[in-house]
């Protein structure tokens, strides 16, 4: 039973719970009476008995309001928050690129009477209040299913934190409650109002259930009946989480090597906040390990080139790896292709890949079957000689090289294995730190009786180059023997080296087979720690950059690899073929584009070309300095011999005062109209002057076009606006290239809520149409952790690409190209394709999303 307390009695023991003081609670109640919340009467012993409503209003204007005075305007405006999506914890704040899978809305059933998602945060308060008042059973069960209160004082947002069950676990989701559109925050958020939009550091106040029910037990239900609870099933108990403390023999290995990693993480950040030459490929498979992949093409890369895919060590990023081991750099030299895939940080905390977990080692599961999709990728898009694709990684990636090259010997050529470990030398976590820290030591064939049983390939198998320095203490020296005695083992080899020598001044080992040719090979660095070789001061060997497990020891793996792949050798045979233009990389003065299907060109062959129907290519591309200036790269750019004129003017025009690069328009030129001198137009008059003698093209004023390949003719685009521009006006345009631009804010002048923008037009497709375009983004939701940003792609209002953030910043400083994304479920129909970009803010300062879309191909229309 309640103890069915006074107003009087309630508001003092409510300051004892909470940690207030019983003069700030008094104020408070006399304010509500004061603002008409609440009706007055009597004080003392003759008050009104504390009801869970009167609970409610002042236990929200006691956690909400930073001040006294705030107290009316927070009962009012948090009262009456409506319900949005119910989220798991792990989602907020956060980016999510593609379609996010189980991690959107979630609609999981509790074991409480409450329709959250109906009412409004102050009702739901009395509804919990109201359970918290009732029998001892019902408390039992509101403190198993509810978790906690929360507000913001920063931002009006509030949650519920609920316990559900799902698939024998146990997990916190929140049901979020923010401010309608329309409605304005409260007065110390409003600058309007004397207060500030950003009140510095965000204070969230947090009342845990066991609390909210012993504030409950103080008041009295006004309705006698006691709500029914909806028992769930209870299912097992939390499953325990793996404790280190119980590693006790290696805790010293364990700690030394997560100092080491806390220095990687920190070389790794600051060479990822830098420029990176890679791309990043979203829609390359199903993606079962839930890994990234950014790739790396040479300009000019000739048909059939080669392909070596190169896997990180912990804490590192592709990005990292590649500057700290200089892959891309070779790859410009010696012609062929980069593929690095990239662990999630959900995946693993220390971003390593998942070596050790049976789902991770199996062909055609988990990270494994994520590498080979994105090899196929390469593949089919890159022109790729599939007998030439090689395997390499550093650390827990080289782990995963050894994973690839026993679950798929089929696709690879060659692996190398820096610092690594022997396929299957870990099962579980508990045996991956006794492989690592101390090494596992098996016959040789065991160890090759554990690859042969990954696939059902019986050879040849890859050549395989092994490197570990001999004072590593991150991973054992000795797994790069036992390496050596799987790999014997699977290749029939003599235990003993055919050959011993000495290579930059360290030990070199080969094994070799009746032919002469060498299938195995391993370097022992003496004195390195664990890391990546590298040789610095050889200027022709040289490549990568000197950092925490990169380490310049005078020998350059790197290119050794390289060259045990015979990759300098495939350079000179392709060295006078030219590769077709169906994946590119262009770079100038900072400009990337990826090209899948250059319209200008019709002979040019489509990566996705289908002859049951003609192809809509729309061709346009910006450059890298801050997603803002607009430069196009095109075979048709109408630009004499090359130069930029308008581009000159206008430095020139800068340079002389006569131009501020602040008065530059959307399309990175801008006029001086108003702000030159005298309000003369000095750039326009020297620019008409330059058309007029043909010097420029004309802007482009036509409706956009788009470039069928296959008729050489334009088809009308037909692009129905809201909130979007096509980019135009631009000095290497042409009149089949303009860009789309959307921009959507929320915000500005305290006008809050969710802004949609968006541009759309009809296409009639076939019977396999996909989807392919080029994008940059910027969308910008830093402003608390409930203010939100997204770019999608929708068919007939259906999202089929998104990317969306929550409490975050996300740019794209370089083109991401998204291709073919499957339209099937639309085939044989007329559709919207409608690109949309949205904002929402809940607080007077600026959220938005920007997106440049280029390069929109539908293949497989139907007209």
């Amino acid at each position: 039973m309640s103890s069915g307390l006074r107003r009087y009695e309630f508001s003092e023991q409510l300051a004892e719970i909470l940690g207030e003081s019983r003069r700030d609670l008094r104020f408070r109640v006399t304010m509500m009476v004061s603002g008409g919340l609440i009706k007055p009467g009597p004080r003392g012993r003759g008050s009104p008995l504390a009801t869970p409503a009167y609970g409610a209003h002042l236990l929200v204007g006691t956690m909400a309001a930073p001040q006294q005075a705030h107290t009316i305007e927070a009962i009012r405006c948090y009262w009456k928050l409506k319900p949005v999506a119910m989220t798991s914890e792990a989602a907020r704040p956060g980016i999510v690129i593609g379609l996010s899978t189980g991690r959107a809305e979630i609609n999981a059933p509790t074991a409480l009477p409450i329709s959250f998602n109906k009412l409004h945060f102050g009702e739901c308060l009395v509804q919990l209040l109201d359970l918290a008042s009732s029998s001892e059973v019902t408390r039992q069960n509101l403190a198993g299913e509810l978790f906690g209160v929360w507000v913001s004082r920063s931002c009006p947002v509030a949650g519920l934190q609920i316990g559900v069950w799902s698939k024998g676990r146990r997990s916190v989701i929140t049901q979020r409650f923010e401010l309608s559109k329309g409605e304005r925050p409260p007065s110390w958020l409003d600058p309007n109002r004397d207060g500030m939009a950003d009140p510095g550091l965000s204070h969230t106040v947090f009342l845990p259930v066991s609390k909210l029910i012993e504030i409950g037990m103080l008041t009295t239900p006004e309705k006698k009946e006691i709500p029914m609870l909806n028992f769930g099933p209870k299912i097992a108990k939390f499953a325990d989480l793996v404790n280190l403390v119980r590693q006790g023999r290696y805790r010293a290995q364990w700690e030394k090597l997560l100092s080491t990693l806390t220095q990687v993480q920190a070389w790794t950040n600051k060479i990822s906040a830098q420029d990176s030459r890679l791309i990043e490929v979203t829609n390359f498979g199903s993606n079962p390990g839930e890994l990234r992949m950014f790739t790396y093409i040479p300009e000019n890369l000739p048909p059939g080139a080669p392909l070596v895919v190169a896997l990180h060590g912990c804490t590192q990023t592709a990005t990292a790896y590649d500057r700290g081991t200089g892959w891309s750099e070779l790859a410009d030299r010696f012609g062929f292709a980069l593929l690095l895939p990239q662990q999630h940080w959900m995946n693993n905390p220390l971003r390593c890949f998942n070596w050790f977990r049976s789902e991770d080692t199996m062909r055609d599961s988990g990270e494994p079957l994520s590498i080979r999709q994105m090899i196929e990728w390469m593949s089919t898009n890159c022109d790729i000689d599939r007998r030439c694709v090689y395997v390499t990684g550093l650390s827990s990636g080289g782990a995963m090289t050894s994973v690839m090259l026993a679950t798929y010997p089929d696709v690879f050529a060659g692996g190398a294995i820096v610092a690594g470990v022997p396929y299957h030398a870990a099962h579980d976590l508990q045996e991956a730190f006794e492989s690592i820290f101390m090494g596992i030591c098996l016959p040789e064939n065991d160890w090759g009786d554990r690859i042969r049983a990954a696939s059902p390939y019986q050879g040849p198998w890859p050549r395989i180059s092994i490197w570990h320095g001999d004072a590593d203490t991150s991973v054992a020296p000795v797994n790069a023997e036992e390496l050596i005695k799987q790999w014997v083992d699977v290749h029939g080899l003599s235990s003993n080296p055919s050959v011993e020598n000495q290579v930059d001044g360290y030990p070199h080992r080969m094994w070799q087979n009746s032919q002469g040719e060498t299938l195995l090979e391993s370097y022992t660095i003496i004195g390195m720690s664990h890391g990546h070789p590298l040789g610095m001061d050889n200027p022709e060997r040289s490549c990568g950059t000197v950092g925490p497990f990169f380490n310049n020891v005078g020998i350059s793996s790197t290119y050794r690899i390289a060259e045990f792949w015979n990759l300098p050798e495939t350079s000179l045979r392709t060295d006078s073929q030219v590769k077709p233009e169906v994946a590119t990389m262009v770079r100038r003065t900072g400009e990337k584009t990826l090209s899948i299907v250059p319209a200008p060109n019709p002979a040019s062959a489509d990566m996705n070309a289908s002859d049951d129907g003609p192809n809509i290519v729309e061709d346009i591309s910006t450059d890298n300095v801050g997603a803002e200036s607009v430069h196009v790269r095109s075979d048709s750019d109408n630009i004499p011999l090359g130069i930029n004129v308008r581009n000159i003017v206008a430095k020139s025009l800068e340079m002389a005062g006569l131009l501020k690069e602040s008065e530059r328009d959307g399309t990175g030129f801008g006029s001086v109209g108003k702000g030159g001198p005298l309000g003369i137009d000095v750039q326009g008059i020297i620019i008409d002057s330059l058309k007029a003698a043909n010097v420029l093209a004309e802007s482009y004023k036509t409706p956009l076009e788009a470039v069928s390949p296959e008729t050489h003719g334009t088809i009308k685009s037909e692009w129905q606006s809201e909130g979007w521009e096509l980019i135009s006006n631009r000095p290497e345009v042409t009149e089949d290239s303009p860009l789309l631009f959307g921009y959507a804010s929320s915000g500005n002048g305290c006008e809050i809520g969710n802004e949609v923008r968006s541009v759309s037009r009809e296409i009639s497709l076939g019977d396999c149409p996909a989807l392919s375009y080029i994008r940059r983004l910027r969308l910008h939701a830093a402003v608390n952790s409930y203010t939100r940003a997204r770019f999608s792609v929708l068919v007939d209002g259906l999202a089929v690409d998104e990317v969306s953030v929550v409490g975050m910043e996300h740019t794209e400083g370089e083109w991401m190209q998204r291709s073919s994304i499957d339209l099937a479920p639309f085939a044989n129909q007329t559709v919207t394709l409608t690109f949309e970009v949205a904002a929402h803010s809940n607080v007077c300062n600026e959220v938005f999303a920007k997106a440049w879309v280029d390069r929109v191909h539908v293949r497989n229309v139907s007209r």
